[in-house]
């Protein structure tokens, strides 16, 4: 498989360091971004202003042109927000490709509201010629500590094993070290409920309970993962990998993790608006909680800590009711 142009979707952070990551490799890199006043700084500065010491290689190109972007590429990464995929795979992306198949790789996570599709689905679904031509990306990776090259394990996963592999090799070298998978779905579905887990970590740090009570959240939370991702024809190998497990480590626990900081904000008793603005920062976590607290009332599942971090993030609720989830009957009624 001949690779001479890769085109990456969204020039945030973990976009603009995937893209970096490719440069470095000696690969042709288009890297698109929707926001003028961001693409105006990159390409002014020829840095990123978010990640520290962080020269644009001269391997990118810089775009705000879809067309330009994805023109004979051989391959796609998507970086930008859940929300936006759907649309912009209909009305921008499907008439560029024009029924080429281009593999796709999606490492923004999320599942959708009502469909509970996972973002790979998605892309397939508003581009059929790309059945088991999308793959997952996802790990525990926080995108600055990649940009300063600290190792970091990321699952790569799709059902075409060869392409998985193939795509793997392009991908693979210092610092990132890729781990294949076929069991999509379940990595895809475990990349999407680690950031609402994340979300009730950071309400247990800023109700002030500490490092205890996240452990044995995280514990907890384990178990409904895995059975939401059963439950929707995933494997439980998926589950306490790094995608699940690994990744919940990460972002529930590091004081970097936005779904972290956004709970931390709403347990020290800001509303959702206020916690995203003090964020500031998109937290896929919080486009998440609905869908995935939907799935388990669908399944009839036993979800205590899901429930209750869909209670405080989409009703508003006491971050209290968390710690009443996990058998602490007695806190915040003081």
């Amino acid at each position: 498989m001949k690779i001479n142009k890769i085109t990456v979707l969204g020039a945030g952070i973990w976009g603009s360091v995937i893209a970096q990551h490719l440069a470095r490799k000696g690969c042709n890199v288009y890297l698109w971004e929707y926001n003028e006043q961001l693409l105006n700084v990159l390409k002014t500065m020829g840095r990123h202003p978010n990640i520290p010491n962080f020269k644009i290689h001269d391997n990118i190109r810089l775009t705000g042109n879809v067309a330009e972007a994805v023109e004979n590429t051989d391959l796609i990464i998507f970086v930008i927000s859940s929300k936006a995929i759907r649309t912009f795979c209909r009305e921008q992306l499907k008439p560029l490709l024009a029924g080429r198949v281009v593999p796709i790789i999606s490492a923004s996570k999320g599942i959708e509201d009502k469909t509970f599709k996972t973002i790979c689905e998605i892309i397939e679904e508003e581009l059929p010629q790309l059945k088991d031509k999308v793959l997952a990306f996802s790990g525990p990776s926080f995108a600055l500590e990649v940009a300063q090259n600290v190792p970091t394990k990321i699952m790569l996963a799709g059902a075409d094993e060869l392409l998985v592999r193939q795509i793997g090799q392009l991908i693979n070298g210092d610092p990132i070290i890729i781990v294949p998978a076929k069991d999509r779905r379940g990595v895809e579905y475990g990349g999407g409920i680690k950031n609402v887990l994340a979300i009730g970590c950071g309400v247990i740090d800023g109700i002030g309970d500490g490092a205890n009570a996240k452990a044995a959240l995280i514990t907890q939370a384990m178990q409904e993962m895995n059975d939401i991702i059963i439950s929707q024809g995933g494997q439980s190998g998926s589950v306490y990998s790094l995608a699940g497990f690994g990744d919940a480590i990460l972002t529930g626990m590091s004081a970097i993790s936005r779904n972290r900081r956004l709970g931390e904000k709403l347990g020290a008793g800001l509303t959702l608006e206020e916690a995203k603005k003090e964020v500031g920062t998109i937290a896929e976590g919080v486009n998440s909680v609905q869908s995935v607290y939907d799935i388990a009332r669908k399944n009839h599942l036993n979800t205590p800590i899901i429930d209750a971090i869909w209670q405080i993030v989409c009703q508003g609720k006491k971050p209290h009711v968390l710690l009443h989830a996990m058998g602490f009957t007695d806190r915040g009624n003081k």
